[in-house]
This record gives structure tokens, sequence and C-alpha cells, in this order.
């Protein structure tokens, strides 16, 4: 079974008689869509999922069937359906640490006048799944959902750092793959952070993914371990230099997980 949800389809099927290929076919349709392109036709389907068009012609139809997709005839292109807003949904109710990391988030976000963020993984991405703004003339342009490539930012990075195996290393093979000849800059840059969280409980990401947006990361463990999710906190880097992400802000990022991860205790999650 592909652990890592990198890859999908026939080659994960051949290895694992438990994995129905045909599903794992119709979820990549699913996964084709994103905020940038919410239409799409078979072609771009097609050449997204790297799937047959006369597959992705039957999927697209099974599935506007079901409602996960809207079919526009004018210009014959799909949508997502409203049937998809369930699993968002049922997801975000399931994260419990959403709400308890709520008001420290909003407490450290207002306090440094930065946006602080939690995130989980999917695939080679880091996914925002709540936000908390502070008051500033600066701000940044994501949400809840936008995504963050995980081998290039501090709270990708801080994720690797608590991922357990042998997920890490599904991904780390992954990553190392995608990143073909920048692999050996990209590895010294996650071992760096390593470093830098075993020694300050958080890791520093200058300009790694934007150009003058700097940030901190941070990793969240539930106490079972089975939970890794990661933090971070950034700016433009005239508001978060490395002296003040360092003397200040890194430290109490590092602070506010600690206190989201007792109060996480406090409540009964495990």
């Amino acid at each position: 079974m592909d652990i890592a949800g990198i890859g999908a389809g026939e080659e994960a099927g051949e290895k694992d008689r438990q994995f129905i290929s045909a599903l794992a076919r119709g979820l990549e349709v699913l996964r084709a869509f994103d905020p940038d392109d919410p239409m799409l036709g078979n072609q771009e389907i097609a050449q997204r999922t790297g799937l047959p068009k006369p597959t992705v012609s039957r999927i697209a139809y099974t599935l506007t069937r079901l409602g996960y997709l809207k079919y526009n005839p004018k210009l014959e292109k799909y949508q997502l359906g409203s049937a998809v807003l369930a699993f968002g949904q049922a997801y975000m109710a399931s994260m419990a640490v959403r709400e308890i990391a709520r008001p420290h988030m909003q407490e450290l976000a207002e306090a440094t006048r930065t946006t602080v963020a939690l995130g989980d993984r999917d695939r080679l991405s880091m996914v925002y799944i709540e936000l908390q703004r502070g008051v500033s003339h600066v701000i940044l342009h994501q949400d809840i959902g936008s995504r963050l490539p995980i081998a290039e930012t501090s709270m990708g990075w801080s994720w690797l750092a608590r991922a357990p195996e042998p997920l890490r290393t599904q991904v780390m093979d992954a990553i190392k793959t995608s990143k073909g000849k920048d692999w050996p800059a990209t590895k010294t840059s996650i071992e760096t952070a390593e470093r830098e969280i075993a020694q300050h409980g958080y890791c520093l990401g200058m300009g790694t993914w934007l150009p003058d947006i700097n940030g901190a990361g941070a990793p969240f463990v539930s106490p079972d371990g089975r939970t890794v999710l990661a933090f971070n906190i950034g700016g433009p880097s005239f508001v978060l230099s490395e002296e003040r992400l360092h003397e200040e802000v890194g430290p109490r990022l590092a602070s506010m997980v600690h206190a989201v991860e007792a109060d996480y205790r406090r409540r009964g999650f495990f």
C-alpha cells in the first residue's frame, strides 16, 4: 500500500491485493481540480492524471451521476459538485486540535502582528487546516486550504522532523525523486531544520519558498504519536528578520505548541 499517499493507481494495485485501482482512479480525477483551474475538460483531466481519455470520460460521467462533479455542456467541462463538501466537513470536524489551537494561534498572531497557521501533509504538500492573522499592514494571501511545498518550507521541514517511519522514508524518497539534481541542497535544508528543531523546538525558513517571506515552523505530535501536524508563523522579511525570529518569534511559537499539546492532553485526546 502507498502509505505516503504519493502515487496511485496501477503500480500500487500490482503490489497490494487490497488496493482497489478503480477507486484510486476515480479519486485521482477529483484531485485534478484545484482553485486555479476549477473547470476541466476530459483532455485536461487525462493530462493531469495520466489516465486514458476514455477512462476519464467514464469516471467523470459516474462522478457526475453521484454529485461529485457538475458538467457544463456549453463549455464541455466539469467542475467539483457539492457532494465533495462532505469530505472536507468530516475531516475538519475530526481534527479537534484545530479548536484547541485556535485561541493560542490568535494570541500569537496578534502579539507578533503576523500570520500563524496549522497544516497537515497531503502527498508532497502541507495544507493549511487552520489560520489566524494578526493586525498588519501586509497580509499574506493564504487561507485554509492553501498549499505549501513540504520540501521548501519550515512547516514541511517541521512535519518531516517528527513523521513516523516508514512514512517519513517514503516521503523523503518521493522528494528525492521530484527534486532530481537539486536533491543534495534540499536534503541539507531538511537536515539543518531537524537540528534546529532538536535544539530550539522550531526551525527557520528564510525566503526558501517565496522571496522576501520569512518564517518559522514547529511540529505538533499527539500524545499517542498517531497525529503529526506542523505550525508555522510567517510574514515579510522586513517584519520577520532573522534576528527577530530567533530572539522573539521562534521561541514564542515553540512555547505556543507546548501550550496546545498541554491543552490537548487536558481535554482527554490521546
